[in-house]
């Protein structure tokens, strides 16, 4: 059976909550889904996933109704197609220059007549368990969601959100630095640039998000439409307990 729990939050236009994953034991990830997101985003731009560790994570997430999306190494057939195939829930494609990259992307993740994907969904559909299914969905199931972190895209936001894909992210981090603002995504002008993506993305109805540093800011971004929110890392939880287990237990020895 082919379903992407995702898909059909943004079909009825009710706000996610995702989470990220550095760390590849497929363990990791079982346990984030367990903890109750809706997606978790592998982050395979840049952490050294192997595609076999990819492939495990992807398998291990299929048995919790958690949706993977991963993000891909480029916008390339190569980091695209075989993580597509292994079944993943959909991608999310980083580094987007402008319309162009768009549709490169669409040309490389959708079936025709959307795009020209090619065709070997092996491990995706059970190894043709779910096959004529997996024909029949595929695009729209399996999401395509474009990073905009270049100012260059947030200039050509207009087109993009009018383009076939199934959502928007903003990578402020690195639009920050494109901006040449070097990570201080606090600065007026990226706000001004991360405005104007969510209000593009609003006008034409296109679903969007970021990562919320607290639930607090998770909070502001859903009031504001955003469907596709992430909040929290194995990396982070793992930071943050581990230090303060050891502060407190420090504070009883010294």
């Amino acid at each position: 059976m082919f379903e992407n729990k995702l898909a059909k939050l943004i079909r009825e236009k009710k706000p996610s909550l995702g989470g990220w994953v550095c760390l590849a034991d497929p363990g990791v990830a079982i346990i984030m889904a367990n903890a109750g997101y809706d997606w978790l985003l592998i982050d395979n731009e840049h952490h050294p996933f192997t595609e076999t560790q990819i492939q495990a994570m992807i398998y291990a997430l299929r048995t919790t109704g958690v949706t993977s999306i991963v993000r891909v190494r480029g916008n390339d057939p190569s980091h695209i197609k075989w993580v597509l195939d292994i079944g993943a829930g959909g991608i999310m494609v980083p580094m987007i220059e402008n319309s162009d990259d768009v549709k490169k992307a669409i040309v490389y993740s959708k079936y025709f007549p959307l795009g020209n994907r090619g065709y070997s969904p092996l491990r995706a559909t059970d190894f043709w368990a779910f096959k004529e299914e997996y024909e029949e969905k595929a695009n729209r199931e399996v999401l395509l969601i474009c990073q905009i972190e270049q100012i260059s895209a947030v200039n050509e936001i207009k087109k993009i959100v009018q383009l076939p894909v199934d959502g928007v992210w903003i990578g402020y981090a690195d639009l920050s630095y494109s901006m040449g603002y070097h990570g201080n995504f606090k600065h007026p002008e990226v706000q001004k640039a991360i405005d104007k993506v969510i209000d593009a993305a609003n006008e034409y109805g296109k679903p969007w998000g970021m990562p919320a540093a607290t639930p607090e800011d998770f909070v502001i971004r859903v009031k504001q439409g955003a469907l596709l929110m992430t909040s929290g890392s194995d990396v982070s939880f793992l930071n943050s307990a581990a230090a303060e287990r050891v502060r407190q237990c420090r504070k009883a020895i010294e």
